[in-house]
């Protein structure tokens, strides 16, 4: 089901999962006091600096909640 920005009723019954890409495990939003918002995986600790539109490059998928 593809996500619309138009239809805020549409994304409130997804969420985006990012997978890491190296190990292909689940990544999370956490925020470092001194550096802002990463998307850390928990499997290895890999940690990428979240930017707009950054979960596009990486996989990625939405699932119902």
């Amino acid at each position: 089901m593809a996500i619309s920005k138009n239809n805020p009723a549409a994304r409130d019954n997804q969420r985006l999962l990012i997978h890491c890409p190296k190990c292909n495990g689940d990544m999370s939003i956490i925020r470092r006091v001194p550096g802002g918002m990463f998307y850390v995986c928990a499997k290895d600790g890999n940690a990428i600096p979240v930017t707009k539109g950054l979960y596009k490059d990486l996989p990625h998928e939405w699932v119902r909640k």
